[in-house]
């Protein structure tokens, strides 16, 4: 499987929202210190620091995820070259093999520490900050990549 696309600004936010959204574990631990930031600003005197918190950390949360890092991620894609090139891809045994005016890269199938997927974008993380990304618009079947993704690299563990 092969194909040639081009990122668009959306796509590089939308990567890097699920890539800074957490896991399942994050969510749930933060949570959990929600819930009890509200029930410690129930039962006791500390009303304001109990509900100050658990607001602060959800507005916090969201503002980050849906602020700072469309602006971040709108800025770096005006300024590096690397995500305005165009991409060509192969999907083989081996691995996936990337080539664009700028560079080639071959990520083997053993380099993907875990991949994720989700927004239209395919993640493959090379470690925990470093990721390739595909969206899902430029294949023509998302099941042979899948197929390739379970066979070598496991299942999603992101």
């Amino acid at each position: 499987m092969s194909c040639i696309y081009k990122l668009s600004k959306s796509e590089v936010i939308k990567a890097m929202q699920l890539h800074c959204k957490g896991t399942r574990r994050t969510i749930k631990a933060a949570s959990i210190l929600g819930g009890m930031l509200l029930l410690i600003g129930y039962f006791t005197e500390y009303k304001t620091f109990g509900y100050g918190s658990a607001v602060g950390g959800f507005l916090g949360y969201f503002a980050v995820l849906f602020l700072l890092i469309p602006i971040n991620a709108s800025r770096r894609f005006d300024v590096h070259r690397t995500l305005n090139a165009e991409i060509s891809f192969f999907i083989s045994e081996q691995g996936i093999r990337f080539k664009s005016e700028v560079g080639e890269n071959k990520l083997q199938w053993s380099d993907i520490r875990k991949w994720r997927y989700g927004k239209g974008m395919y993640l493959f993380y090379i470690n925990n900050s470093m990721f390739h990304m595909i969206p899902s618009r430029v294949l023509s079947d998302d099941n042979e990549l899948c197929y390739f993704l379970n066979k070598y690299a496991g299942p999603q563990k992101v």
